[in-house]
């Protein structure tokens, strides 16, 4: 069969499991696009960065295509129990909230298993990081979420109080509430600067898979983000302080502060940058070494002497 009949009937799989999960799919982008769900904005670019991902590499996602039907059956029948415990869900303050991750992870499974179905194991695993980015449609639970904020929180005040301290403002802490001349200031959980952290570990996520081949340097280009996010969240609650402070105590209400978020942001990105360029610096070096180490071997191969064994002229016995 050819390639374009299977793509076909994966766009007429796809079709159909984006008309039944049409209701889910809407409460998803309508919780997304609520501006009091700031861990949820990034949704809304998900599958138009996934879709330019799986364009980038669909010479070596399609190079080699064949149906794996059991794999994509077990695959599918996973996503369809989430879709079924979606109906028994807990019921608490969060029951909405979890109702709606559990179908997300339902439509993500599900189409990841007719990926595999209709394309094969070789095709995911060519495939396997924009499929997978795509888990960055779901929700974070609160059970997930609310931990990552308090932490987030917390650090951002203790880096925030360390600056504040070193500019010479007069401060008592107490938790997340800091008392200066004039005002008192409290890091609340809306400061945590959750919604750029996500933003930040995705950017470090999509830096990884461009420019970076080892695991484990993706892998620290994501866990160096964590620190920069608590830094770039701390410097902005210590300016705000001290601007408050020395100019006007209104700069707590003004736009600089509700939405002021994105030069930041950009700090933050650029402070990574240099991370991620000493860590492409030294994978091009590692690769170095190695391509000379095997040129060096070669080199001393009898292979590469001009001749072989058999080149050498036989004596005739006399």
């Amino acid at each position: 069969m050819k390639i374009s009949n299977r793509t076909l009937y994966f766009s007429v799989f796809t079709l159909c499991l984006i008309i039944i999960f049409i209701r889910p799919l809407r409460d998803l982008f309508a919780y997304s696009w609520d501006p009091n769900n700031v861990a949820a904005s990034h949704i809304l670019l998900i599958p138009f960065i996934g879709a330019a991902l799986i364009y980038w590499s669909r010479h070596a996602i399609f190079k080699s295509v064949s149906y794996a039907k059991v794999p994509g059956a077990i695959v599918m029948l996973i996503g369809m129990s989430s879709w079924i415990g979606a109906s028994f869900v807990w019921k608490n303050d969060h029951f909405l909230i979890n109702q709606l991750v559990l179908l997300t992870t339902s439509f993500v499974v599900l189409w990841i298993g007719g990926f595999i179905y209709f394309f094969g194991s070789a095709a995911f695993r060519a495939g396997m990081f924009p499929l997978l980015f795509l888990i960055f449609l779901i929700p974070i639970p609160p059970i997930a979420l609310d931990p990552v904020v308090t932490f987030l929180q917390y650090r951002s005040a203790d880096a925030a109080y360390a600056l504040l301290n070193a500019s010479g403002i007069p401060i008592h802490r107490e938790g997340v509430v800091f008392t200066l001349p004039v005002i008192s200031v409290e890091v609340a959980r809306e400061c945590s600067g959750i919604r750029s952290g996500i933003s930040l570990v995705i950017s470090g996520l999509l830096a990884g898979h461009l420019f970076l081949r080892a695991w484990w340097r993706r892998i620290a280009i994501i866990a160096i983000a964590v620190p920069v996010l608590i830094f770039k969240n701390s410097l902005r609650i210590a300016t705000l302080s001290y601007l408050a402070v020395k100019i006007d105590p209104e700069v707590l209400r003004s736009k600089l502060h509700q939405e002021g978020g994105i030069p930041f942001f950009v700090l933050g990105l650029l402070i990574l940058y240099p991370f991620l360029l000493v860590l492409v610096k030294w994978e091009e070096r590692d690769a170095d070494r190695s391509k000379n180490a095997g040129r060096s071997n070669d080199d001393n191969h009898p292979r590469d002497a001009g001749f072989s064994i058999s080149q050498v002229p036989v004596s005739e016995k006399e």
